[in-house]
């Protein structure tokens, strides 16, 4: 069978699939169910850094990399106005924390991280990178960029899950301190952390 036959089957059965599940509409009760259900945990927070630790430390031994500084972030909720989805409160709760060890900045390559902390009680480990972002606030005292991280260290219930990040940080000087920002911006990050729970019957299993 020709590579074009082939691909022609892929793309006949793509349009099946997709003719399928478009015929029925989400309605807003499916919506509602996309949360009732309970299969993934999806949470968005903001970060605020209240420590900031230059340097190898303890808290990184175990990161997969030599680590060249160690953060701290209190995490907190997050209000969104309902008509338009502008975040109009964000420090409303706080809902965990979480030590950062990165990784040496190094031009045009991402920088490593890796994390452990609580979100919502639950414990994570994430371990991953961020990268620096062509489009930058228009001051120079702040850089944006996002960060990804891959999930484990969950309870027992979850199968795993993922963290992304979007990051303004500000540049951090010898004279200045841990919780510094920038007026006028949200220091440090809005994330989305979403979390996949085992099907049923098979939390337990090894």
């Amino acid at each position: 069978m020709s590579q074009r036959t082939n691909l022609l089957n892929m793309l006949l059965i793509a349009g099946l699939l997709w003719a399928s599940a478009s015929q029925a509409s989400p309605t807003q009760s499916t919506y509602k169910q996309e949360v009732r259900a309970g299969a993934e945990e999806i949470y968005v927070f903001r970060t605020t850094r209240t420590q900031h630790h230059p340097g190898a430390t303890p808290a990184c031994a175990a990161a997969p990399f030599p680590s060249a500084n160690e953060d701290y972030y209190d995490l907190w909720s997050i209000e969104l106005r309902a008509t338009d989805s502008r975040v109009v409160n964000t420090h409303k709760s706080e809902v965990g924390g979480f030590t950062a060890c990165l990784g040496q900045l190094v031009q045009d390559h991402p920088v490593q991280m890796y994390a452990t902390g609580t979100v919502a009680h639950i414990p994570w480990v994430g371990v991953g990178e961020c990268v620096v972002l062509k489009s930058q606030p228009p001051v120079r005292t702040a850089v944006a960029f996002t960060c990804q991280l891959n999930l484990s260290g969950l309870p027992e219930a979850y199968s795993g899950g993922f963290g992304v990040s979007s990051t303004l940080s500000p540049f951090l000087s010898k004279d200045q301190p841990a919780t510094a920002h920038v007026p006028g911006y949200l220091s440090t990050s809005v994330v989305t952390l979403r979390l996949w729970k085992k099907p049923l019957g098979t939390a337990n299993k090894p």
